[in-house]
């Protein structure tokens, strides 16, 4: 709810992310509600349903690749979902503990020029979280309504056959039976929108958390140029000065190390999401290009295409977030340096060295083997590449 007394930036904070989180009930609380709970362990059974039968039915049709890819992609996507929703839930206090800190950060810095910054990262944020959840929504609405569309059509040229369920998956020989036909396809069908909301959720949270640090990292940009503002006319800064400058740089010490005490907690705490969402999205873009180019249907080849676009965009918004913090963060130093501080006294300097000194180590969104940023998203995009190649000559 809005206060009166509320920033803009309070309008847009969170925006899509929030939706996508309550949807499945992993938006972080204090003290989760009993619907929250109730959601989230719908969410977790029927991802966990298709994880599980997916990749075993990938593991015993090794002998069909194409098969085994079918089955393979929607279901390495559904496991690491598991994992980010287990990890959501199990530490949703430190979740919220970190979303209040940055909503505390963000809601500071009152200026007109600083909430303009603001609520516009926060709109490309809330865009991007937008198109992840609409190409994430788009490719599972193909594998759901793929065996409809061929089942018409065989009816409609009366072909023999049956209604085929959306994901190739290993099932209970009861829960295909005739009469649990059309709830299994009904909870394949949750077992996917589940797995959409839950990655738009957990991948649009990392997104708007990173380009919301980085955009206090800017608004600290702006206040250090504000401390310099009006003393461009003065040709030596005196003790009466200097002092009034220590004290706003006292200030912005304090947020500084607050900034990068809040990246560092948000890093320690996505440090096994990213590293597995990293891990798995070269095999992920591998197999989804493979099916597109070895599938003869074109209705599974256009669902192939819509399900590449949907990682690609998973992991180009990871490397995107990753990449602002860091260039946010050591753009400080730059900003720092272009002001007049050879005006200033010994004593100041020492701070201004001090701040310029821990800037210059830009902060970054680092885990084992992997730094989300632009270049490592250029560099799994040419690994899959070399995959490709590679498997290709094997076929």
């Amino acid at each position: 709810k809005m206060d009166n007394d509320d920033p803009a930036i309070a309008r847009s904070f969170y925006r899509i992310p929030r939706f996508s989180g309550q949807f499945v009930g992993l938006w972080p609380q204090h003290k989760r509600s009993l619907l929250s709970n109730l959601l989230c362990g719908f969410a977790f059974v029927v991802i966990l349903i298709g994880a599980v039968g997916e990749n075993l039915y990938g593991f015993l049709n090794l002998s069909n690749l194409v098969t085994a890819l079918e089955a393979f992609c929607p279901g390495s996507t559904k496991a690491v979902c598991v994992l980010k929703l287990s990890i959501f839930f199990l530490y949703h206090r430190q979740w919220h503990g970190i979303m209040q800190r940055l909503r505390g950060m963000l809601w500071a810095s009152r200026r007109q020029q600083a909430q303009q910054l603001l609520v516009s990262i926060s709109t490309v944020a809330n865009r991007l979280s937008l198109l992840l959840l609409s190409s994430g929504s788009v490719t599972n609405t193909a594998f759901n309504s793929q065996p409809l569309i061929m089942g018409l059509y065989r009816s409609w040229r009366q072909l023999p056959g049956r209604i085929e369920l959306p994901f190739n998956i290993i099932l209970p020989v009861f829960a295909t039976e005739s009469q649990l036909f059309p709830f299994t396809y009904l909870i394949l069908t949750c077992s996917g929108f589940c797995t959409v909301f839950t990655f738009s959720f957990v991948d649009g949270f990392f997104l708007c958390s990173c380009l919301y640090i980085s955009g206090v990292f800017r608004v600290l940009q702006q206040d250090i140029r504000q401390v310099f503002a009006d003393l461009k006319e003065v040709d030596c800064f005196t003790a009466s000065i200097n002092a009034g400058i220590r004290l706003q740089l006292g200030q912005i010490v304090e947020r500084h190390n607050a900034i990068i005490d809040l990246c560092t907690d948000l890093t320690a705490q996505f440090r096994v999401i990213v590293l597995m969402h990293f891990l798995s999205a070269a095999f992920v873009l591998c197999s989804t290009i493979l099916d597109i180019m070895l599938n003869t249907s074109s209705l599974s080849g256009l669902t192939y295409i819509c399900y590449s676009v949907a990682a690609m965009t998973q992991l180009f918004l990871y490397c995107y977030g990753g990449n602002h913090v860091s260039e946010s963060s050591a753009a400080v130093a730059d900003t720092l340096y272009e002001m007049e501080w050879y005006k200033c006294d010994a004593t100041t300097r020492k701070i201004i060295l001090m701040i310029l000194r821990r800037s210059q180590r830009a902060k970054t969104i680092a885990v084992p083997f992997f730094t989300p940023s632009l270049p490592a998203f250029s560099s799994i995009l040419s690994t899959t590449g070399s995959y490709i190649t590679l498997l290709k000559t094997f076929l």
